[in-house]
């Protein structure tokens, strides 16, 4: 009743993604109507792709569950013991669930601005977006493959549509996280293949939307 009230009141409502919009419509007499729409969250593409990228993979958002970050540490951590010369970089906090995920080539930063934070995924190599629970959209998948990352996601909400992913996690287990990452360091020019198409195929161009 609350969003029929919604449907019926507005000249228009837009959606971050479709799958917030199926959401919306879930369980409604019809599927969408005249004064739905969908407007993407979009960014400025970057100006140039770093070609120095560092052996280093990156985190960023809230250090919990619902996040991950508990699939992502496990992982990571085998991967920096097999892998000595990468490391790896984590952006943000999270009071209520405390992890100690520690190794001497692992770098955990509190909050960072945005700029450092777009700073951040030009320099790595590779990021990971293992949500668990259904994001709305995914501006983190968005951006850091927007810069040039091979940015490894979840399927849950709106993730498949930020950009144009094939490392897509069929199962989200840390084993799952572990064995893509391995992939993509042991085949330096699949990594790069991969990077470089995410820079170039920006999907969601703010100039366009």
């Amino acid at each position: 009743s609350e969003r029929m009230l919604i449907l019926n009141n507005t000249h228009k409502i837009f959606f971050v993604s479709k799958w917030t919009m199926s959401k919306f419509f879930e369980d409604l007499p019809f599927k969408t109507k005249a004064n739905c729409e969908i407007l993407y969250p979009s960014i400025k593409k970057p100006i140039a792709f770093n070609k120095r990228k560092k052996k280093q993979i990156v985190f960023t958002g809230k250090l919990n569950s619902s996040k991950g970050y508990d699939l992502f540490g496990h992982a990571v951590i085998k991967i920096l013991e097999k892998f000595p010369d990468w490391k790896a970089t984590i952006a943000g906090n999270e009071p209520r669930e405390k992890y100690n995920f520690n190794h001497k080539n692992l770098k955990v930063h509190n909050w960072l601005p945005h700029k450092k934070i777009l700073n951040l995924y030009s320099q790595s190599s590779i990021s990971v977006v293992p949500s668990r629970w259904e994001e709305p959209f995914g501006r983190t998948s968005m951006e850091s493959a927007a810069n040039g990352c091979a940015t490894i996601t979840s399927s849950r909400g709106g993730l498949p549509e930020t950009f144009d992913n094939d490392l897509i996690l069929n199962k989200l287990t840390s084993n799952q996280i572990f064995l893509m990452l391995k992939k993509l360091i042991t085949k330096p020019k699949l990594l790069k293949k991969i990077q470089l198409r995410n820079f170039n195929n920006l999907v969601h161009k703010i100039e366009n939307l």
